[in-house]
């Protein structure tokens, strides 16, 4: 939430699942934000939790100008935004870039997303949060299709396609020093967590079930053509068997299990290769370095993959390749 005097309160929606938001944040560095951890438990063939209702009204009775925020698809933001925006219409709802999905677009629905859809329109309604169209469930593929947001905030605005005319602005990262030196005090970053920093393979994991191997092969291929020391940082839910197997890939392959933001291991690391599936991480670009999308090379392989039309990168910064040899 930001208020008229350019402060803020900002909220963060701990789940159990997520290890990412349970490590210490260090917020001394926002000298203009106060922040908030909670926790709202769901069931959606229920109704509100109290925690939910109490954190609706705890919005719903503060004065401010602007309310940001990310996923699209949570159903708690979800009612809250409707929800606002009923009783606070000149608030600017402010959708904030969450991940491919502005560049992504989806060839059509899985029968297991409209379910869930369903389900979470059902449990709005029944809560109160009416959505009067109907038929937008034909949109909720589409990025930002939500009637309440007013701005979508985009890193690359020129590779997104504005269907229905929202506001859009360009997210300006702010100087690289000083961008690097926050998210170092906001993680608490030790430089012993980048085992090398100069001259390698970086590696962002994404774990693929119905083919455990195919990741496997395909970083002994990268390594040996490349030559270069090999860092993974892993995604959590990678397995410990995968893990020992990347491991035997070579003596200089170096495994990462932190749940440390990617890009300040990006930010920390020169004249080196960086590497992954379609990580947005990438998205910042530390310039001594050089970025590669390889989304092409398993399009046929992985199956949620095929549901997409992403054959460009939306940054001119990261390369999408067509082989593996296209990444030098």
């Amino acid at each position: 939430l930001k208020y008229s005097k350019n402060s803020y309160r900002v909220y963060i929606m701990h789940k159990p699942n997520q290890k990412r938001l349970q490590i210490d944040f260090d917020f001394s560095g926002f000298a203009n934000a106060d922040f908030e951890r909670i926790e709202v438990p769901t069931n959606y063939k229920g109704n509100f939790s109290k925690e939910h209702v109490q954190l609706l009204s705890n919005v719903r009775n503060q004065n401010y100008d602007q309310l940001y925020f990310f996923q699209e698809m949570d159903p708690v933001l979800l009612s809250i935004i409707k929800t606002l925006k009923k009783t606070k219409q000149t608030c600017e709802i402010c959708l904030f870039q969450d991940g491919l999905k502005p560049y992504n677009r989806m060839k059509g629905y899985s029968i297991g997303m409209l379910k869930w859809d369903i389900q979470i329109w059902k449990w709005l309604w029944r809560n109160g949060v009416k959505e009067v169209k109907p038929f937008k469930l034909l949109h909720t593929k589409k990025y930002a299709y939500t009637d309440e947001v007013d701005t979508v905030y985009l890193t690359f605005p020129d590779a997104y396609i504005n269907w229905n005319n929202k506001v859009i602005k360009k997210i300006e990262f702010c100087n690289h020093a000083v961008f690097k030196a926050t998210l170092e005090k906001l993680f608490g970053w030790d430089d012993k967590m980048l085992p090398i920093n100069q001259s390698v393979i970086l590696y962002m994991t994404q774990p693929m079930h119905h083919n455990p191997n195919l990741e496997f092969d395909f970083l002994k291929m990268l390594k040996s053509q490349l030559n270069r020391p090999l860092i993974l940082k892993l995604h959590p839910l990678t397995s410990r068997e995968s893990i020992e197997k990347y491991k035997s890939i070579a003596d200089d392959v170096f495994v990462v299990n932190s749940v440390i933001s990617a890009e300040i291991f990006i930010m920390n690391l020169n004249d080196s290769i960086i590497v992954s599936l379609n990580s947005t991480s990438m998205f910042y670009n530390s310039p001594n370095n050089r970025y590669y999308y390889v989304s092409n090379l398993f399009m046929d392989k992985i199956k949620r993959l095929s549901r997409y039309k992403f054959n460009e990168s939306p940054s001119k910064h990261i390369k999408m390749v067509k082989q593996i040899e296209d990444i030098k």
